[in-house]
């Protein structure tokens, strides 16, 4: 079954008309838009700003495709509303006992985005939240394949969503100093990336997804293998955030030789659904809304998302 990415929104670090927006150190922090034009006032008083990029990405999604309501729902984050999560926890942990307000727990569980997308489209379709950690969109992402070709659903609305909080990046600096400061490390980011996926033809298609085993990679290297006959018109992504001795992209070193390489997590920071900017920025590659200086156009973009120890991923998409 062909699936095509029909149409796409995000919420990053990344500027399409400015480039890459400067951060703070090793932080990358999202340009958010005026949520005022896209939410109503009186439903952001009650939403998290994690909530407020979902969402908002969402309802930009569907409005490119010209969509009301989804068939279905299917999200992904690695952490959640981690935000919420650590007010929840503080409020837990009041030495006075006194009564919590239910609301701080609800707002905190992972499966709060697509419970808050359902809600405001007023949908009870299949909605469903993938929490794999760093390949929670990988997963997402098969699921929403394994949906359409059942031949039940026409078109999915898939997300990947995560923010970083001034908690996580002060822990999280100091758990990984080392990798901090080796070569190639991008620091932490954030982001929010929606698609509309259906077997409607449409610019950009869905050629391919691996999730290959930690210990048997020869999936992944043999696709790279098959299909570096596409030409020069194949880019790759990789989700490096190491050092030039990480060990996540020794596997495809040979092989993809003097092929033009972005290491996209230099524009979105790294974070557990970083994969799913990558999709964005792939596809907006593709259709030409975004160009790299000194690359030629591709027909194909393939994106390598691996972390050390971890199971590896490949997803491809190509040109119509």
């Amino acid at each position: 079954m062909e699936l095509y990415i029909n149409g796409t929104s995000s919420i990053s670090a990344f500027d399409s008309q400015q480039g890459l927006r400067t951060y703070d150190a090793d932080r990358f922090t999202c340009i958010e838009p005026d949520y005022k034009l896209i939410i109503d006032s009186r439903q952001l008083r009650r939403m998290s700003r994690i909530m407020r990029m979902g969402l908002a990405t969402a309802l930009k999604t569907l409005e490119v495709v010209n969509v009301l309501v989804p068939q279905a729902v299917i999200t992904a984050t690695g952490l959640g509303c981690l935000d919420d999560t650590g007010n929840f926890l503080v409020k837990m942990c009041d030495p006075d006992n006194r009564m919590m307000n239910p609301t701080a727990f609800i707002q905190s569980i992972h499966n709060t985005m697509g419970g808050q997308i359902a809600m405001h489209l007023k949908s009870n379709c299949y909605n469903n939240t993938f929490t794999q950690d760093v390949l929670s969109f990988e997963h997402a992402l098969l699921d929403t394949i394994m949906l359409l070709e059942e031949g039940k659903t026409e078109s999915v609305l898939l997300g990947g969503i995560d923010e970083l909080t001034e908690l996580k990046h002060e822990l999280t600096s100091r758990l990984f100093k080392a990798q901090k400061e080796s070569e190639g490390y991008f620091g932490q980011g954030e982001g929010s990336a929606f698609f509309s996926i259906s077997d409607i033809k449409s610019p950009v298609k869905l050629e391919k997804l691996i999730l290959s085993q930690y210990a048997n990679r020869s999936d992944i290297s043999d696709y790279f293998s098959n299909h570096f006959a596409l030409g020069e018109k194949t880019l790759i992504f990789t989700g490096k955030s190491g050092g030039n001795s990480d060990e996540a992209y020794n596997l495809t070193k040979q092989i993809r030789g003097a092929k033009p390489t972005i290491e996209y997590k230099k524009y979105c920071g790294d974070y557990p659904t970083s994969c799913a900017f990558a999709t964005w920025l792939a596809s907006e590659v593709l259709t030409q809304k975004v160009v790299f200086d000194a690359i030629p156009q591709p027909e194909h973009v393939l994106i390598y998302h691996a972390y050390p120890d971890r199971p590896h991923t490949l997803i491809h998409l190509s040109g119509c």
